[in-house]
């Protein structure tokens, strides 16, 4: 199946409150790379209006003629607009540099249209099939290993503005997307961070990949992906099952866990349970977040409370106190703790 092909049966699959109609206004990110020019070519191609921002990260001396060079080819494609976007990136890691990527679309998605547009993303099979490799390395469950959305409302170009997030190109190579480029005479620019060793995800691409290809004698990224897919859909039913559950557990209060109840079910939905109770009071948990909260239902010996992440951005607490979950009178409660 076809890139063109491909991507227009991610739009006929698209949930009901994502339909896009002929010509509907959206936004691409736009890197100039084989990915995200093909996205661009391709969002054009089945008639949606494209309004491609490139966001200029001020990394390196040449961003600046990368990004106008990728906006010309926008427009060369056919979009409705191209636009150039300067941000500040706060640090030099990955996840600075996507945090503020994001946060330029969101508010370009907020301010481009009439009401807020869906912005889509260049994600393909290989992106995928790397989440599934580095999950097994950090010892990850199957919320990590799983794979991406095509289509997510809850993300952070949607805190920042979005209507939605969409990846039409999941099922996607890498190859298909440069044959793309290069039948479209396309110039495709290569980040010298895609093949850097100081990102473990670059060295995956660069080093590791080559050798899992070479074993299989095929390329492993499109069965990778596939399994993350596979996983995508047994980590849905199983959250799905576990936020069921919770309404039942709860406290007359509605606030506390019992923990007789959570542990009367099998164990692939207690940290999911305990999860979906706790996710709307704490910030970002971690696996070990949840296997320390779980010893307290499964194995308590009267240990102490188990710190959780404050629901900032940047998840610091206060100076003067901690959030924490404790086991008290038989239920899971969270507390705030003097510090």
């Amino acid at each position: 199946m076809s890139l063109h092909s491909q991507f227009r049966r991610w739009l006929r699959e698209l949930p009901p409150e994502a339909q896009l109609s002929q010509a509907a206004d959206v936004v691409v990110g736009l890197s100039g790379g084989a990915d995200s020019l093909a996205l661009t070519r391709a969002a054009v191609r089945v008639g949606l209006s494209v309004h491609a921002v490139v966001v200029d990260h001020q990394l390196q001396a040449d961003s600046g003629a990368v990004a106008r060079r990728a906006a010309e080819q926008a427009t060369h494609l056919g979009a409705a607009s191209a636009h150039v976007v300067a941000c500040d990136v706060d640090g030099t890691t990955e996840g600075a540099a996507r945090h503020a990527r994001y946060q330029a679309l969101g508010h370009a998605a907020a301010q481009l249209g009439k009401a807020a547009l869906p912005v889509l993303v260049a994600h393909t099979a290989r992106d995928d099939a790397e989440g599934v490799i580095l999950g097994l390395i950090r010892g990850s469950g199957a919320a990590s290993l799983a794979g991406m959305r095509p289509v997510t409302f809850d993300h952070p170009v949607v805190d920042a503005g979005a209507a939605w997030l969409g990846r039409p190109l999941l099922t996607v190579t890498r190859e298909m997307t440069e044959q793309e480029c290069a039948h479209a005479g396309l110039s495709v620019y290569e980040d010298p961070h895609n093949s850097s060793a100081d990102y473990l995800r670059s060295r995956l691409r660069t080093e590791l990949f080559p050798v899992l290809n070479r074993i299989a004698g095929q390329d492993v990224s499109a069965n990778l992906s596939r399994t993350a897919r596979l996983l995508r859909q047994d980590e849905d039913a199983l959250t799905q099952q576990a936020r069921q559950i919770v309404p039942s557990l709860l406290s007359p209060d509605g606030e506390r866990l019992d923990c007789k109840g959570v542990m009367a079910v099998e164990g692939a939905l207690r940290r999911r349970i305990i999860k979906q109770w706790l996710s709307p009071t704490a910030g970002a948990l971690t696996s070990t977040h949840l296997e320390r909260i779980e010893q307290l239902v499964v194995n308590y010996t009267g240990q102490g409370a188990v710190s959780v992440p404050w629901p900032t951005m940047d998840g610091h607490a206060p100076d003067h106190a901690r959030l924490a979950v404790a086991r008290v009178t038989g239920y899971l409660t969270i507390i705030h703790e003097p510090r």
